[in-house]
């Protein structure tokens, strides 16, 4: 059974828990075969799937792409939420969490606290402005979704607070029971996806807006005039829709002082985190399913039921909140 995720040739956090997380998870359990797909971390499930592989639905959501119809090649064990679930047509019992959570089973020692407060940054604004020499300046963590999984946990770990454009990184903190806030950069998140995860967990999707920061792009003088000219065109109305839309006008001292004040008076937030206990649950079902599903495919997996999970979830979530 082949592990099927997206694989970011710059490297993404949330896609790349997944070789990360499920060997430490369910060691044993995935192979070349690709007979068999097993779906986890990520918004995978949409018109993009392998129609013809078995495909074990394992924690994924939906949200890009045009969702499919489930068939007799599907085997949904769990969905990222009520959304997904309801996006599906499955019964409301299939929505967990997203599979991410279950990092809270790796009994993770996180680092001494060091920095107040980190940016979690996705690929898309990293793309757009350098969010790097923005965080320098304003004093605050950065950490990319770029980075490798152990470097991106150690940096989270390090941080009193985190700011969440991207969702794993939120997901993650949240697990970890790192305090954190959604923030928006350029409001182009998929906010379904967000909405979904955050419904599992009886919270609700509230971001905050940073003033988005845009780099001046190498073009000809020629290039810049036209653009100009795009921009006042699109302000008084007079733009056709054939026409590509104006680049966004490169962002000055006001807009990047904006932006400098608003992620101080972020840092100084406490954050949210939800409640436990939904974790616990999540965590617990997540066992149970593995033990009925995977249990045959893998020797280390436990009884996944009652007490005896209870306080092995325990333990290793208070290992992981120790620093």
């Amino acid at each position: 059974m082949r592990l099927h995720y997206y694989k970011d040739p710059r490297g993404n956090f949330g896609d790349d828990l997944n070789a990360w997380l499920w060997p430490r998870i369910l060691p044993g359990v995935h192979d070349d075969d690709e007979r068999e797909l097993f779906v986890g971390i990520g918004t995978l499930i949409n018109h993009r799937l392998p129609a013809t592989p078995l495909k074990h639905i394992v924690g994924s959501g939906v949200g890009y792409g045009r969702t499919p119809v489930p068939d007799a090649s599907w085997v949904v064990h769990a969905v990222r939420g009520p959304l997904s679930a309801a996006a599906l047509g499955l019964e409301a019992g299939r929505a967990i969490t997203d599979a991410a959570v279950l990092i809270r089973l790796l009994g993770l020692h996180l680092p001494a606290r060091r920095s107040r407060c980190g940016l979690v940054v996705t690929g898309d604004s990293l793309a757009r402005y350098d969010w790097q020499a923005v965080c320098e300046l304003a004093g605050i963590r950065f950490i990319s979704c770029h980075w490798d999984v152990d470097r991106v946990l150690q940096a989270m770990g390090e941080c009193e607070l985190l700011l969440c454009e991207a969702m794993h990184g939120a997901i993650v903190a949240d697990a970890l029971r790192i305090p954190w806030l959604p923030v928006s950069l350029y409001g182009r998140l998929l906010e379904f996806k967000w909405q979904d995860w955050l419904a599992s967990l009886q919270m609700s999707y509230r971001p905050e807006h940073l003033t988005a920061l845009h780099a001046a792009p190498a073009e000809d003088p020629l290039s810049r005039v036209k653009q100009a000219c795009k921009r006042s065109l699109h302000r008084i109305g007079l733009y056709a829709s054939a026409w590509s839309p104006p680049r966004a006008r490169p962002t000055g001292a006001r807009e990047l002082e904006q932006t400098l004040s608003q992620l101080h008076k972020l840092a100084s937030s406490s954050g949210m985190l939800s409640p436990e206990r939904l974790l616990d649950e999540h965590v617990e079902r997540y066992l149970a399913l593995f033990g009925r599903a995977f249990a045959h495919r893998s020797a280390s997996i436990q009884d996944a039921g009652g007490v005896a999970s209870t306080a092995l979830l325990r333990g290793r979530s208070s290992a992981a909140m120790a620093s």
